[in-house]
């Protein structure tokens, strides 16, 4: 007998119901973690090779941020997969499933240059600091406008853009808090080009993907919640 949209057999209920909350913890940690990137991330001028740029390249804040930003990215896939079974039996779920497979594959791309930054750079600068070579600047700037580092990037930020639009239309379709993928949606969107705009609004992007993130995780607990019989507490 076929399943009707919220309806699930004893036997599916259950692991859907824990798939569920596991997502919805990936979603509310992703979104911490992805405003901490750049509440972290020192903000010097790089316009000039200085002192103070390499002490801040090689930084353990450097660091931090960058992992920061790409474990919150990694975890992505995790809350949209929570969100393909809950839409699995509604208009949604098409969208939903696409935007998994989407979120995964932009992984490749973007976890390699995150890397990079991360600690390419930050060895880059450490012997700057220790030598102080004013050329390490053209050294950085080599790294992160390498071809194919460059290419894999932008192919993963625009693969997690459609992930993120596909989101939103799986959310929306699938007829339950239907404004609950909007903002995490935009948010996803939003990644790619935030990385060309100043620190004020790449920390306002922070805080809308941590907002987006977290509703998102809250329908999720509410819905795991519904299926397995019980309400979650205030």
């Amino acid at each position: 007998m076929p399943m009707t949209p919220g309806r699930e057999t004893p036997s599916s209920s259950a692991p859907l119901s824990a798939t569920t909350r596991i997502g919805a913890l990936a979603a509310a940690v992703s979104g911490v973690l992805f405003l901490a990137f750049p509440l972290l991330r020192p903000w010097p001028d790089e316009a000039t090779a200085t002192p103070e740029l390499a002490a801040a390249f090689a930084s353990d804040r450097w660091m931090l941020a960058h992992v920061s930003g790409a474990v919150a990215l990694l975890l992505v896939p995790g809350a949209l997969l929570a969100v393909a079974g809950l839409t699995r039996v509604t208009p949604g779920a098409t969208a939903a499933r696409a935007a998994t497979v989407a979120a995964w594959l932009s992984l490749a791309g973007i976890l390699l240059f995150f890397g990079a930054e991360t600690f390419g750079i930050h060895v880059i600068a450490a012997e700057a600091v220790q030598t102080w070579d004013p050329s390490f600047l053209d050294a950085v700037e080599d790294l992160r406008n390498q071809p194919l580092a460059v290419t894999l990037f932008g192919a993963g930020l625009v693969l997690l853009a459609a992930a993120g639009a596909l989101l939103a239309v799986a959310v929306w379709r699938s007829g339950s808090r239907r404004w609950a993928g909007l903002a995490f949606g935009a948010a996803l969107v939003g990644v790619l080009p935030q990385f060309f705009t100043p620190p004020s609004v790449r920390i306002a992007h922070g805080v809308l993907y941590a907002v987006g993130a977290l509703i998102l995780a809250a329908w999720l607990t509410r819905a795991a919640a519904a299926r397995s019989g019980r309400r979650p507490s205030a």
